[in-house]
């Protein structure tokens, strides 16, 4: 390192540090020649030491670290408590530090870092700290493990760990990478890095810059990016002030998407966006004419094919290759922590809650961005009567920032009328820009609804009075029917109390046979009506199931689950079994219901019949064999319900037979084997299973008079079926007989052409030209047989 003596005079110092039990020797050359050595007493051991200034040096004791100042002969003991407790994140972090310095589990290491800064470590925590010895940040590095060798790399932290290497960020702290090598021992740092074990050497090849945050942006880590960029000189990125804006700007809308609403917002408001990009998020509500452009995801696609960040793709590519083609190299993949930790947190859906605090936050974007275009649309108006040679481009800025004006005054009138219509006024009473088509439309459509509600309050309010001629639930029972689609809010709102006292007429608002009816959106009337009454559900249900004819599942499911848990919960045993027989029919007629979902909350100990019939749309006949078996002891419906699937499909019903088969002679549950209800199966339908796995399946001592029925069958039938392809056999060489006939009698046809044959088409002589036979034996000139058949002549 260079110095400058008293006089001002750059001189060329070398110093060279050594530890020797408890002393340092200091070593120092003054442009080459030897000047002096100096030996400082030390209280400790050193363990590791590392040159952190010119003159300063960091040692690293079995317990503790220290400063040593060497032209000072100065020793200041860091971590060391000093004056009255200190408070906040930074005395936090040192009584944290202290407690791992005190544990001896691990040995010291010091790293130098730019910025004036050194990374302290011991067993699994590392903390920075700036060259006067306090804590640079809140925040140190907790490593995966204790790090037995710590560098750095320009922009990353590098840790040897006993079973892996890892990568971090030295800016976010991130884990960037994991690189599996259980044997490293040894570790560099600077711009190339080495890893070395006793029998190894390896070198850390790091891909490209662009090539990393174009990874980066691919996983969607966008802060990640970001930090990278941060850290990195423009030299070494091409375009870094516009790949640093699109990934920003990406960064935003993904906050946006995961409900971050406050810090993705004033993100956009540091990036400057135009406002049309941030009304676009929102629904058609606040967007309007902006919500039939290209949505987000189109925005983002939009952003990541730019140029600006697809600039290095084929260069990441050629790296890949050349890193992956390298012999005896271990390529690792990027860390996927950040990236996993993103795809956990679900995108939250711009509804409700949601919905009404992300306005919030737009009404106070719109505010700001609202205060600067005020100000450059009078500096620009004052520039332009100042100015007259710019004038063309004066007007072209001056229109785009009316254009922005415009949607951002709308927006924010469509906020106000959504969170608070209350600054609606103040608003529109002093100067704007908004769009007085837009506008009108929207006062007038809250005009209408405020009406609506004030009607539908009228008619609840004189239908809940017990005179007058409008008493009574019927009339707002039309009335609401009437409202439609548009004041959906309002026919959930004022149908309450009227399902609540007259449930029966009460439900045509929602299943009468009305097209304003049909298209109240299903699912939200379901909810309402679960909140009044689960009977309510199940009659709207059982409508849109079986008289409007849905097939949503959802659906399906929800209405086999409200039966069950109105069985489960009925006392009368005359209405159990009229919603059992309810249940039953529709779980044997629907197909859309999933079985395994309403199998899982099905009683164990009772509701065996429609156990069965769930097992069995699920694949499990023998399971459901075996409730009709051994639970319902009823054999008649078993065999119908191998009937019923061997009618279906003959070749699964033959292996449906054989499978109740085996359910009565080899039962599972310690059951007694049932050979009488086995021989009367095999009596009825003893000709649709094989005999050879019957009598393999059969106990030895199964008498043969028992026996006989099912033998006689199955012969019957088998040679039913012999005689029948007997019969068969002989049709078919018959048939084959007269084909060969046939094929004889039109081999043997033969014509004769003489001189005088003629063609009767053209009259000419056959001769020695092409010609063609028809069917019936006349003979034509070939050229002449297309004319024929394109006229359709029939020849005699």
């Amino acid at each position: 390192m260079v110095e400058m003596t008293e006089e001002q005079i750059p001189v060329l110092t070398t110093r060279l540090a050594v530890a020797v039990r408890k002393k340092l020797l200091v070593f120092v050359w003054k442009d080459t020649e030897f000047h002096e050595t100096k030996e400082l007493n030390i209280p400790d051991r050193i363990k590791a030491m590392a040159w952190v200034g010119n003159t300063k040096i960091c040692l690293g004791f079995a317990a503790e670290y220290a400063l040593m100042d060497v032209e000072a002969d100065q020793l200041t003991e860091l971590f060391a408590p000093s004056g009255p407790a200190e408070a906040g994140p930074m005395s936090t972090l040192n009584s944290l530090y202290n407690m791992s310095i005190g544990s001896r589990g691990g040995k010291p290491m010091v790293t130098k870092i730019p910025n004036n800064e050194m990374l302290l470590a011991r067993d699994h925590v590392s903390i920075f700290l700036g060259l006067d010895g306090t804590p640079t940040r809140k925040v140190g590095i907790e490593w995966s493990g204790a790090p037995e060798q710590m560098g750095y790399s320009y922009p990353y932290v590098i840790a040897i760990l006993p079973k892996h290497v890892e990568v971090r960020n030295i800016q976010s702290l991130a884990l960037v990478q994991q690189i599996e090598l259980s044997s490293a021992r040894f570790l560099n740092q600077g711009k190339l890095v080495y890893v070395a074990s006793t029998s190894q050497i390896w070198r850390l090849t790091p891909y490209s810059f662009s090539t990393q945050i174009d990874q980066l942006v691919e996983k969607q880590e966008y802060q990640e990016a970001v930090s990278l960029l941060d850290q990195i000189d423009a030299v070494l990125v091409e375009n870094k002030e516009e790949k640093l804006r699109m990934i920003r700007t990406l960064y935003a809308h993904d906050l946006f998407r995961h409900g971050e609403y406050d810090t993705a917002l004033a993100l956009f408001q540091e990036l400057d966006t135009d406002p049309a990009d941030v009304i676009r998020l929102y629904p058609d509500m606040i967007s309007g004419s902006l919500a039939s452009q290209p949505p987000q995801q189109d925005i983002e696609e939009e952003l990541l094919s730019s140029p600006v960040l697809r600039a290095n793709t084929k260069k990441r590519l050629d790296d890949e290759a050349s890193v992956s083609s390298r012999p005896a190299s271990i390529v690792s993949s990027r860390s996927k922590t950040t990236n996993k930790s993103q795809k956990e947190v679900k995108e939250v859906p711009l509804t409700g809650l949601n919905l009404h605090d992300a306005v919030t936050y737009l009404i106070r974007f719109l505010t700001e961005k609202r205060q600067k275009l005020s100000k450059k649309l009078s500096s620009g108006s004052q520039q332009s009567s100042r100015d007259s040679a710019s004038a063309t481009a004066a007007s072209n800025q001056e229109e785009e920032w009316l254009r922005q004006a415009s949607l951002v005054d709308t927006a924010l009138l469509k906020s106000y009328m959504m969170t608070n219509d209350a600054l609606v006024g103040p608003l529109l009473r002093v100067q704007n820009h908004c769009d007085v088509q837009e506008c009108e439309t929207i006062l007038s459509d809250k005009k209408a609804h405020c009406f609506e509600d004030k009607l539908s309050e009228a008619n609840a309010r004189l239908g809940q009075q017990a005179d007058g001629p409008l008493r009574g639930v019927l009339p707002t029972i039309r009335y609401l029917q009437r409202l439609g689609l548009d004041q959906f809010d309002l026919v959930l709102k004022y149908s309450r109390w009227v399902l609540e006292k007259d449930p029966v007429h009460g439900m045509d608002i929602f299943i009468d046979d009305l097209a304003e009816v049909e298209t109240f959106p299903r699912d939200k009337v379901l909810r309402h009506l679960e909140s009044i009454s689960g009977d309510l559900a199940i009659q709207y249900l059982e409508y849109i199931i079986h008289e409007l004819r849905d097939t949503l599942p959802d659906f399906h499911n929800r209405l086999a689950i409200a039966y069950l848990d109105k069985i489960t919960s009925a006392d009368d045993t005359e209405r159990k079994s009229e919603l059992r027989s309810k249940l039953l029919s529709f779980l044997i007629e629907s197909t859309h219901y999933r079985a395994e979902k309403i199998l899982s909350r099905l009683p164990m100990d009772d509701l065996f019949e429609e156990r069965a019939i769930l097992l069995s749309r699920i694949g499990q006949h023998d399971q459901a064999l075996d409730i009709y078996v051994y639970k319902l002891k009823n054999y008649t419906m078993a065999e119908e319900y191998c009937t019923k699937v061997y009618r279906e499909d003959p070749v699964k019903g033959e292996k449906m037979y054989l499978t109740l088969l085996r359910v009565y002679l080899q039962p599972r549950h310690h059951e007694k084997p049932l050979l009488a209800p086995a021989l009367d199966l095999l009596a009825h339908h003893g000709s649709h299973i094989n005999a050879s796995e019957v009598l393999a399946i059969l106990p030895l001592a199964t008498k043969l008079h028992g026996l006989f029925p099912f033998f006689e069958k199955y012969i019957r039938a088998t040679n039913k079926e012999r005689n029948m392809d007997l019969i068969v056999k002989n049709l078919l060489k018959a048939d084959q007989i007269q084909v060969e006939e046939q094929l004889m009698y039109y081999q043997s046809r033969a014509v004769k052409i003489t001189e005088d044959r003629m063609c009767p088409q053209c009259n000419k002589r056959i001769g020695n030209s092409v010609f063609a036979v028809f069917p019936n034996g006349v003979v034509v000139h070939y050229s002449c047989k297309e004319k024929i058949e394109q006229t359709q002549w029939k020849l005699m």
